[in-house]
C-alpha cells in the first residue's frame, strides 16, 4: 500500500507545472553557482540528482495554494479602487525572464514570496538572519517584473513559515527594493549564456571545468554527482 500511495504522489507531482519547468525562473537565476545556472541554462541533460523525494516541494506548494486563496478571500479594494492584494501574478524582470510572484502587498508596496522550510533550515536562517543570495535575488526579482508592469515598489519580503512547527516560528526578511541588484543578476545569466555558447561544453565537454563552483546546497542540485570525474555526467560538488 505504501508503495502504491508513493507512485501516485510521485506520478502527480512529475506532471505538476512546477516539475515541468525547463526554462530558468526567478527562484534559479540568483544561484551563486556558475555552474549550476550554465548546466541549467542549457537545460542540461543527464540530471543525476533529480529523483528526489518530493514531499517538501508538495507541502509548500499546498502552502502556497492556501495562502493563495485566503489573501484572495481577505482581500478589499484600495481607496483608488485597486485591489490590495495581487496573487499569483506572472511577471517578467525582461524578455527572456517571467516567473510567478506569489504576492504583491499595494498598501504596503512590498513584494512578499513565501518559503516553507525544513526545521533544520529555520533555524540556520534564523541565526543567520539572512535568506541567502538566491532567495536575495529572487525576491528582486519579482519586484522588477512588477515595477517594469508599472507598480510601484518599495520593499521586497520573503516569510519563512516553518513547515513543522507553529506560527509564532515563521521569520520574515524584508529590505528595500533594489532594481540594481536585479538587473546585476540579468547580466550575469547573460554573461554565463555567452560563456556557454563561446566554450560550447556541448561539443566539448571539457569545458564544463571553466565554470566554477560554489557550495550552493550542492546535496540539492539536479546536476550533484558526487566523486564524477565527468562533468557532463554529473559535478561532484563545491568541495571536491
Amino acid at each position: 500500500m505504501a508503495a502504491h500511495v508513493t507512485g501516485v504522489i510521485k506520478a502527480a507531482n512529475d506532471n505538476a507545472p512546477r516539475s515541468r519547468q525547463r526554462s530558468i525562473g526567478p527562484s534559479e537565476i540568483g544561484t551563486p553557482c556558475v555552474r549550476r545556472l550554465a548546466y541549467k541554462l542549457l537545460d542540461w541533460d543527464p540530471k543525476p540528482n533529480s529523483d528526489t523525494d518530493p514531499w517538501a516541494a508538495i507541502v509548500g506548494t499546498a502552502v502556497h495554494a492556501w495562502l493563495e486563496h485566503t489573501f484572495g478571500a481577505a482581500n478589499y479594494a484600495l481607496p483608488d479602487g485597486r485591489p490590495r492584494y495581487v496573487l499569483e501574478r506572472r511577471v517578467a524582470a525582461d524578455a527572456k525572464l517571467v516567473g510567478s510572484s506569489d504576492l504583491l502587498d499595494r498598501l504596503f508596496k512590498c513584494v512578499i514570496d513565501w518559503k516553507v522550510p525544513g526545521a533544520t533550515a529555520m533555524t540556520e536562517y534564523r541565526k543567520k538572519q539572512d535568506p541567502g543570495l538566491t532567495y536575495r535575488v529572487q525576491a528582486h526579482t519579482y519586484g522588477l517584473g512588477y515595477a517594469n508592469a508599472g507598480e510601484d515598489i518599495e520593499h521586497v519580503a520573503i516569510v519563512f513559515l516553518p513547515r513543522s512547527g507553529r506560527l509564532d516560528g515563521m521569520w520574515v526578511w524584508t529590505e528595500p527594493f533594489q532594481p540594481l541588484l536585479a538587473q546585476a543578476a540579468l547580466q550575469r545569466r547573460d554573461n554565463v549564456l555567452a560563456a556557454v555558447v563561446g566554450l560550447d561544453p556541448e561539443a566539448n565537454p571539457q569545458m564544463w571545468a571553466a565554470f566554477p563552483t560554489t557550495e550552493a546546497y550542492c546535496t540539492y542540485c539536479p546536476w550533484f554527482l558526487p566523486k564524477s570525474t565527468d562533468l557532463s555526467r554529473g559535478c561532484p560538488g563545491a568541495n571536491q
